[in-house]
């Protein structure tokens, strides 16, 4: 049987694979290596379907091949922030909330989105704005982070 606990600790919260309460400056290379792996793995499919949305039309805005080419790039950084941590990278991924934002003020909310959607929304685009603070400051100070051993080596990697 499973111990639902020892699940979400271990995929949900755990000290090495996913920091997200541990200070920047606290951080082992480890620890930033799978923060910023799964960093670079949501943004790649969030910007990657809204590429293929803003080719295809399906997007709220319609057919739109700057926003195509927007998330083509934002896919592009999110790669070398997951991969090289490369500090401008991260900084151009850091301006897609902003620029989502500017959007909506832009074209508006969908007609069919409800209230509180657009509150989520609006929260949503705020959260993830604090936190690509928090992806710079990991990048910026990635060389000098620590090596150190996992505290539980015995567990087996998710990738």
């Amino acid at each position: 049987m499973w111990k639902w606990q020892d699940f979400l600790k271990r995929y949900v919260w755990d000290e090495d694979t996913t920091p997200y309460f541990t200070a920047v400056a606290k951080l082992s290379r480890g620890q930033a290596d799978n923060e910023l792996f799964f960093f670079a793995i949501m943004t790649s499919v969030l910007f990657g379907v809204g590429t293929f949305a803003s080719i295809s039309g399906h997007a709220p805005f319609g057919v739109s091949k700057l926003a195509a080419i927007y998330c083509f790039t934002v896919v592009s950084a999110a790669v070398l922030v997951g991969t090289v941590k490369m500090v401008y990278a991260a900084l151009w991924v850091a301006s897609a909330p902003v620029i989502v934002f500017l959007a909506v003020l832009g074209f508006g909310f969908p007609d069919n989105m409800a209230l509180i959607d657009e509150l989520v929304l609006l929260v949503l685009l705020l959260l993830l704005t604090r936190y690509m603070w928090r992806v710079i400051q990991i990048c910026r100070i990635y060389r000098v982070l620590p090596h150190r051993e996992p505290q539980n080596r015995s567990r087996r990697r998710l990738f």
